[in-house]
């Protein structure tokens, strides 16, 4: 945790890194969590100035003085217009010179920072862009990107997980996604695109535009257009294109749902798992290849356990964070 939270302050964190970190964080208790900021602490470079008592008072005396607050006497000064406007110019350029050499710093370092967006385990994010586009992230997902060079030439972002994209069209400046083991090049477009790590494919969707998608691991290219779906092995890097695709289906998600068409037991359970953080074991094995079609909800673990244990006569138990599946 410790290279991690050193890197957040550099700025340097990758979106993967940030889920990471964020993971860590959640899973320690709050002993661990108070003695890693003690540490972090205690490792930090002070690098300020120490100041008395006596040099404060010091300085508001001086700054008394300058704004005309210091001791009344029993003299009285009277000021025209034109003397206060000396006084004011000279009090005022000192600070405005300052001020302004600290916004062109700051300015420089908020150029140079990248943006991270996550969302955590069951929890969704909508990202707006600079230039207007829209993301929406799903449950633990993450997206970056430089606000230096971003939208210059071209709009790059990395992204991880899961997310619905609404693409602002600009054909001066394309909208380049790059993630693991692929690449997506747009102009304007609304597409689906799921890429996790711990999945054996990558999904693209695509609802409205075109779409080039490209396998960085075989170097292999396609164009997508709507309605079409491209699914990438992320172990070998090959694509298969699937047309025509429901997009509802794949941004389903975005609904709370998850929609399955005469698919396994196995993969049921997994996207479960993936929605609910759980694991789940099947008892009877000759289960796993039986196939389901229909809507499990996001949102409610016991309907979707219902449903499950009614469409293959099984029960359902929850022991430490795993879901045991029996034959009744």
């Amino acid at each position: 945790m410790k290279e991690l939270i050193d890197k957040y302050r550099d700025n340097t964190l990758t979106a993967e890194e940030l889920l990471r970190l964020r993971q860590q964080v959640n899973s320690a208790t709050d002993n661990e969590l108070e003695q890693q900021l003690l540490d972090d602490w205690n490792r930090k470079d002070m690098n300020g100035i120490a100041v008395d008592d006596e040099c404060v008072d010091r300085m508001k005396r001086q700054i008394d003085r300058r704004i005309g607050r210091g001791p009344k006497t029993s003299e009285r000064w009277r000021f025209t217009g034109y003397t206060y406007m000396r006084v004011a110019v000279g009090l005022l350029l000192p600070l405005l010179m300052a001020y302004t050499f600290y916004l062109r710093h700051d300015n420089k370092q908020l150029k140079a920072s990248e943006v991270v967006v996550s969302a955590h385990a069951g929890e969704r994010a909508s990202v707006l862009l600079p230039d207007g586009s829209r993301v929406t992230l799903n449950s633990m997902s993450a997206l970056s990107y430089s606000l230096g060079t971003y939208n210059q030439k071209a709009r790059h972002i990395h992204f991880s997980g899961e997310g619905y994209f609404e693409v602002r069209r600009d054909p001066q400046s394309p909208f380049i996604i790059g993630s693991s083991h692929l690449r997506v090049e747009v102009l304007g477009t609304t597409f689906n695109l799921a890429v996790r790590s711990t999945s054996k494919t990558a999904e693209l969707a695509l609802e409205e535009g075109r779409v080039l998608l490209i396998s960085t691991q075989k170097n292999d290219s396609v164009f997508l257009n709507p309605s079409e779906k491209a699914i990438v092995d992320q172990q070998t890097g090959s694509i298969t294109v699937v047309k025509p695709c429901d997009i509802t289906t794949a941004s389903a998600w975005m609904r709370g749902e998850l929609i399955f068409r005469n698919s396994p037991l196995a993969d049921i359970l997994h996207a479960l798992g993936e929605t609910y953080h759980l694991r789940f074991k099947v008892e009877c094995p000759e289960y796993v290849h039986n196939t389901f079609t229909g809507t499990l909800p996001t949102k409610d673990l016991n309907e979707a356990l219902e449903i499950i244990e009614l469409s293959y006569n099984l029960e359902a138990s929850i022991r430490n964070k795993e879901v045991i599946l029996e034959k009744k």
